[in-house]
Protein backbone atom coordinates (compact mmCIF):
# COMPACT_ATOMS: atom_id res chain seq x y z
CA UNK A 1 0.00 0.00 0.00
CA UNK A 2 2.86 2.33 0.84
CA UNK A 3 4.43 1.70 -2.60
CA UNK A 4 1.17 2.58 -4.36
CA UNK A 5 0.91 5.84 -2.42
CA UNK A 6 4.51 6.75 -3.33
CA UNK A 7 3.93 5.93 -7.02
CA UNK A 8 0.73 8.03 -7.05
CA UNK A 9 2.53 10.91 -5.38
CA UNK A 10 5.35 10.76 -7.96
CA UNK A 11 2.79 10.66 -10.82
CA UNK A 12 1.05 13.73 -9.44
CA UNK A 13 4.34 15.60 -9.12
CA UNK A 14 5.44 14.64 -12.63
CA UNK A 15 2.11 15.58 -14.17
CA UNK A 16 2.52 19.06 -12.71
CA UNK A 17 5.89 19.39 -14.43
CA UNK A 18 4.46 18.71 -17.86
CA UNK A 19 1.70 21.33 -17.82
CA UNK A 20 2.28 24.09 -20.34
CA UNK A 21 1.44 27.63 -19.32
CA UNK A 22 -2.14 28.52 -20.19
CA UNK A 23 -2.48 30.71 -23.27
CA UNK A 24 -4.71 33.78 -22.95
CA UNK A 25 -6.56 33.42 -26.27
CA UNK A 26 -8.45 36.70 -25.76
CA UNK A 27 -5.19 38.60 -25.21
CA UNK A 28 -3.65 37.04 -28.33
CA UNK A 29 -6.74 37.87 -30.41
CA UNK A 30 -6.59 41.50 -29.24
CA UNK A 31 -2.90 41.68 -30.19
CA UNK A 32 -3.79 40.48 -33.69
CA UNK A 33 -6.73 42.92 -33.90
CA UNK A 34 -4.31 45.72 -33.05
CA UNK A 35 -1.97 44.60 -35.85
CA UNK A 36 -4.82 44.43 -38.36
CA UNK A 37 -5.85 47.96 -37.33
CA UNK A 38 -2.25 49.16 -37.80
CA UNK A 39 -2.34 47.64 -41.28
CA UNK A 40 -5.49 49.61 -42.13
CA UNK A 41 -3.90 52.88 -40.99
CA UNK A 42 -0.72 52.05 -42.94
CA UNK A 43 -2.79 51.59 -46.12
CA UNK A 44 -4.61 54.88 -45.52
CA UNK A 45 -1.20 56.59 -45.09
CA UNK A 46 0.48 54.65 -47.93
CA UNK A 47 3.14 53.45 -45.46
CA UNK A 48 4.81 50.49 -47.19
CA UNK A 49 7.52 50.13 -44.54
CA UNK A 50 4.94 49.75 -41.74
CA UNK A 51 3.05 47.13 -43.74
CA UNK A 52 6.23 45.11 -44.27
CA UNK A 53 6.84 44.95 -40.50
CA UNK A 54 3.59 42.99 -40.22
CA UNK A 55 4.72 40.18 -42.54
CA UNK A 56 7.01 37.24 -42.02
CA UNK A 57 10.04 37.35 -44.35
CA UNK A 58 8.47 34.62 -46.50
CA UNK A 59 4.93 36.01 -46.27
CA UNK A 60 2.50 35.23 -49.07
CA UNK A 61 -0.13 37.39 -50.75
CA UNK A 62 -2.75 36.02 -53.11
CA UNK A 63 -4.51 38.74 -55.10
CA UNK A 64 -7.52 38.11 -57.31
CA UNK A 65 -6.52 36.95 -60.82
CA UNK A 66 -2.78 37.51 -60.26
CA UNK A 67 0.21 35.30 -59.57
CA UNK A 68 1.09 34.53 -55.97
CA UNK A 69 3.51 36.93 -54.28
CA UNK A 70 6.07 35.31 -51.95
CA UNK A 71 8.40 37.30 -49.70
CA UNK A 72 8.55 40.85 -48.45
CA UNK A 73 10.33 42.22 -51.52
CA UNK A 74 7.46 41.11 -53.74
CA UNK A 75 4.97 42.45 -51.21
CA UNK A 76 6.84 45.78 -51.22
CA UNK A 77 6.57 46.00 -55.02
CA UNK A 78 2.84 45.20 -54.88
CA UNK A 79 2.10 47.94 -52.34
CA UNK A 80 4.36 50.50 -54.04
CA UNK A 81 2.49 49.85 -57.29
CA UNK A 82 -0.91 50.11 -55.59
CA UNK A 83 0.04 53.31 -53.78
CA UNK A 84 1.26 54.88 -57.04
CA UNK A 85 -2.09 54.14 -58.69
CA UNK A 86 -4.05 57.38 -58.45
CA UNK A 87 -7.37 55.66 -59.11
CA UNK A 88 -7.35 54.32 -55.53
CA UNK A 89 -8.76 56.77 -52.98
CA UNK A 90 -6.98 55.15 -50.06
CA UNK A 91 -7.90 57.74 -47.44
CA UNK A 92 -11.38 56.17 -47.73
CA UNK A 93 -10.00 52.70 -46.93
CA UNK A 94 -11.64 50.97 -43.97
CA UNK A 95 -11.60 47.43 -42.69
CA UNK A 96 -13.87 45.39 -40.47
CA UNK A 97 -12.91 42.17 -38.75
CA UNK A 98 -15.59 39.48 -38.66
CA UNK A 99 -13.63 36.80 -36.80
CA UNK A 100 -10.30 36.20 -35.11
CA UNK A 101 -9.61 32.54 -34.34
CA UNK A 102 -6.46 31.77 -32.32
CA UNK A 103 -5.26 28.18 -31.96
CA UNK A 104 -5.25 26.66 -28.48
CA UNK A 105 -1.45 26.56 -28.67
CA UNK A 106 -1.50 30.35 -29.11
CA UNK A 107 0.95 30.40 -32.01
CA UNK A 108 -1.30 30.34 -35.08
CA UNK A 109 -4.42 32.32 -35.96
CA UNK A 110 -6.60 33.40 -38.83
CA UNK A 111 -8.62 36.55 -39.26
CA UNK A 112 -11.61 36.99 -41.56
CA UNK A 113 -12.94 40.38 -42.58
CA UNK A 114 -13.89 42.86 -45.26
CA UNK A 115 -12.60 46.15 -46.65
CA UNK A 116 -14.18 49.13 -48.36
CA UNK A 117 -12.56 51.91 -50.34
CA UNK A 118 -13.29 54.21 -53.25
CA UNK A 119 -11.91 54.02 -56.77
CA UNK A 120 -11.97 56.75 -59.41
CA UNK A 121 -13.43 55.44 -62.68
CA UNK A 122 -14.34 57.04 -66.00
CA UNK A 123 -17.93 57.31 -64.79
CA UNK A 124 -17.11 58.67 -61.34
CA UNK A 125 -16.12 57.38 -57.94
CA UNK A 126 -17.33 53.91 -56.97
CA UNK A 127 -16.98 51.97 -53.75
CA UNK A 128 -15.15 48.65 -53.91
CA UNK A 129 -15.72 45.98 -51.27
CA UNK A 130 -13.51 42.98 -50.59
CA UNK A 131 -13.53 39.95 -48.34
CA UNK A 132 -10.30 38.50 -47.01
CA UNK A 133 -8.50 36.07 -44.73
CA UNK A 134 -5.11 36.65 -43.11
CA UNK A 135 -3.12 33.86 -41.47
CA UNK A 136 -0.91 34.90 -38.56
CA UNK A 137 1.90 32.94 -36.92
CA UNK A 138 3.82 33.74 -33.77
CA UNK A 139 7.49 33.92 -34.74
CA UNK A 140 10.09 34.63 -32.06
CA UNK A 141 7.31 35.87 -29.78
CA UNK A 142 5.77 38.27 -32.34
CA UNK A 143 2.71 37.83 -34.53
CA UNK A 144 3.53 37.99 -38.25
CA UNK A 145 1.22 37.60 -41.21
CA UNK A 146 2.30 34.53 -43.18
CA UNK A 147 -0.50 34.59 -45.76
CA UNK A 148 -3.17 36.97 -46.97
CA UNK A 149 -5.79 36.20 -49.57
CA UNK A 150 -8.74 38.26 -50.76
CA UNK A 151 -11.19 38.80 -53.54
CA UNK A 152 -13.68 41.42 -54.64
CA UNK A 153 -17.36 41.30 -54.00
CA UNK A 154 -19.45 41.64 -57.14
CA UNK A 155 -19.80 45.24 -58.20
Amino acid sequence: MKKIAVVLWICILLSGCTNKPKIDITKEAEAIRNLENQWTVAIQNKDVDKILTLFSPDGVMMEPAKTIIIGVQGIRKKYESDFADTSYVLNTFSGAIDLIDVSVSGDLAYVRGNNRYNIKTATGIVERTEKWIDVWKKIDGQWKCVAGIWNFNEQ
